[in-house]
């Protein structure tokens, strides 16, 4: 529940939106895409994380089987991408809150839900885990919700005068593909940060009891949910009503569907719930980002202040840092309200991107290892190495899409600049203070 959690946030909610109006129909191509990615990087993830689980994860893999530098770019790229997520998650939540106050200045709720969730991850992990898994209950509801009431629309006409619409509307307003395919491959830079936190997971699991039992099931479970709710729910909107309806209006298409339909009510439900969701992966990164910190200061020399923890085992230095640097979104929000969202998703992608591009060439390394030494996996990934190789090429073809699109290609270069300062500062000077993490 944490993980789908983490996932299920406004990329899918509200960021689907966007999405949709550049690609019409064909948008679920790049859902699928991004879809399958997402699940090779998981059953990487996986494979590794059964053999050793720490809090570490990802990061700590990348030291063991590429080198330490990878390792410390990698941790600190993941911690720029939640940084960057959370912004971004926080400016919608801005825009959402004007479905019923159009003049509500947008920077003001995502700063008020980051001073409370910065409280919260001050707390008892407990405290953050109870609170994520009701949030991530009612994310799930929702996209159930939307999905019956989306299906029955398309067999019986319910809302629509007793007649079925069936699956035609793939097709009906300007063809499955009516901006082309261009337009598909400019989507898919807004479409892979939907899925993009799945990772989580593995963090997590540094921190749960019984690991090892665990990550089997929550894995392989977490993965198949993800594509499910994700995939399923964007076909069932596809088909519910035009998507030339989403070009007219702004939102979030689950909150269009009711409201199209005659229900207000339920609208405002699922708007209360889609902003639940956001305020739920916000909760999730702030979390995510500050572990991350803390996992490289406790492996710096000298050891860095942010290893230190409070009476609650809770790194507050990181936790600290981690919430002033998503601040500086509500800044942005304040000064470009409505481009901030793609704006810092686009960043947040990249980011992403070269978190899962590390996951697989890691599996890779490992897994070639363990073959030459003998060693048997407790959780082998299928079809290997095809099946890895291939999702490096899905995420090079990602990497194009945000790169080229015209929507993401301006703010993708704070990613790129980024990476460029954390290989410098490592070649400088954190060569010297990052020690390798111990197998």
């Amino acid at each position: 529940m944490l993980a789908i959690g983490g996932v299920i946030g406004v990329g899918l909610f509200y960021g689907a939106s966007l999405s949709v109006k550049i690609a019409g129909p064909a948008v679920l191509i790049g859902f699928i895409i991004c879809g399958a990615i997402a699940g090779i990087v998981m059953r990487a993830l996986g494979e590794m994380t059964v053999e050793r689980p720490v809090s570490g994860s990802f990061r700590d893999y990348a030291e063991t089987h590429l080198g330490r530098g990878v390792g410390f770019v990698t941790g600190w790229m993941w911690w720029f991408f939640w940084t960057a997520t959370v912004m971004s998650e926080l400016a919608a939540i801005g825009k959402l809150i004007q479905f019923w106050f159009s003049h509500f200045p947008a920077w003001i709720p995502g700063f008020i839900a980051l001073i409370l969730f910065t409280i919260s991850n001050l707390l008892a992990v407990k405290v953050f885990g109870e609170v994520e898994y009701w949030f991530a209950i009612l994310k799930v509801l929702a996209v159930a919700l939307f999905m019956v009431f989306g299906v029955l629309i398309m067999l019986v006409g319910v809302f629509n005068h007793g007649h079925p619409v069936g699956v035609s509307a793939l097709w009906k307003y300007g063809g499955f593909m009516p901006n082309g395919f261009a337009a598909v491959f400019a989507s898919m830079s807004l479409v892979v940060q939907a899925y993009s936190g799945i990772e989580t997971l593995a963090v997590e699991a540094g921190e749960t009891r019984n690991p090892v039992k665990n990550i089997r099931r929550a894995f392989s479970a977490v993965t198949f949910r993800i594509l499910v709710l994700y995939i399923g729910s964007i076909f069932i909107m596809l088909c519910a009503f035009p998507w030339t309806y989403l070009t007219a209006h702004s939102g979030s298409p689950y909150v269009l569907l009711f409201a199209k339909v005659g229900i207000p009510l339920a609208a405002t439900v699922v708007n209360i719930i889609i902003i639940t969701s956001g305020l739920s992966s916000c909760n999730t990164g702030l979390y995510g980002g500050s572990r991350m910190l803390y996992s490289m200061a406790v492996e710096s020399n000298p050891r860095s202040s942010l290893a230190r923890v409070n009476s609650n085992q809770v790194p507050h230095g990181a936790v600290w840092l981690t919430a002033l640097m998503i601040s500086i979104g509500t800044l942005i929000t304040y000064l470009a309200p409505n481009y901030v969202y793609i704006w810092i998703t686009s960043a947040s992608a990249f980011a992403s991107l070269w978190t899962w591009g590390v996951i697989l060439v890691s599996e890779l390394v490992f897994r070639a290892r363990a073959k030459r030494d003998g060693v048997t996996v407790g959780m082998p990934m299928p079809w290997w190495p095809t099946l890895p190789v291939v999702g490096l090429v899905l995420l090079v073809v990602a990497f194009i899409a945000i790169v080229t699109s015209p929507y993401t290609r301006v703010s993708v270069w704070s990613g790129l600049i980024f990476l460029f300062l954390l290989m410098v500062y490592y070649a400088v000077r954190g060569r010297k203070t990052y020690r390798m993490t111990q197998s």
